[in-house]
């Protein structure tokens, strides 16, 4: 069986079978931009990449079978930049707090933003975004709001603080799709050097 891992360098990614030490694919990025992390979702590779002197960053997304880039953003036009970019997917969208008093909806195929909306909040509270069955939840140690998943908008949602003690909850995984991948460990320190990605697998993790 081949061998197959994915690494990055500055200016592009490249899906390498270490067996026969030849490279399947090299897939392009901007030639100032060092990646950073990289991770998996099914069958797409997000990269986290930034430049050295202007602090600039952006998020690439390739098949992971080809190669082929399907869309990239400046990662300020999807997210703020001291916040880190943890989705969670959903039929195809990933779901994400650009902010901690935003929700976002992204098309993973397409790299179209459905939808980035402010939601009323406590100074008090902290919110994770959580998927259960086919529903999108924030959920903080006081209460949970649901988020409709065609236009964004937030709306209380007590009937999981009803059968649930919130503020006794130290981790959760919802339905056990959630993708706090290694973009979310790194991100947004420029200084990291960890560029490897084994492939074969999806990221997962847990969030608060």
């Amino acid at each position: 069986m081949n061998k197959i891992a994915i690494f990055g360098k500055k200016g592009s990614i490249a899906k390498f079978d270490i067996s026969s030490k030849n490279p399947v694919w090299v897939g392009n990025i901007e030639n100032k931009y060092v990646p950073s992390s990289i991770a998996q979702i099914n069958d797409h590779l997000l990269v986290y990449s930034n430049t050295t002197f202007t602090g600039k960053s952006m998020i690439h997304c390739f098949l992971e079978g080809t190669g082929e880039l399907l869309w990239c953003h400046l990662t300020k036009d999807i997210c703020n930049s001291s916040y880190p970019f943890a989705p969670t997917m959903l039929d195809d969208y990933l779901y994400y707090m650009p902010s901690s008093k935003e929700v976002a909806k992204l098309s993973l195929k397409s790299g179209n933003l459905m939808f980035r909306r402010k939601f009323e909040k406590s100074m008090f509270k902290a919110y994770a975004l959580m998927i259960i069955s086919d529903s999108v939840f924030l959920i903080s140690k006081k209460d949970a709001l649901k988020v409709d998943k065609e236009s964004g908008n937030v709306t209380p949602y007590p009937e999981i603080s009803e059968i649930l003690n919130l503020s006794e909850i130290t981790a959760s995984l919802g339905n056990g799709t959630s993708y706090i991948s290694s973009i979310s460990l790194a991100y947004p320190q420029s200084g990291d050097s960890g560029i490897i990605a084994t492939g074969g697998g999806d990221a997962g993790g847990g969030g608060e």
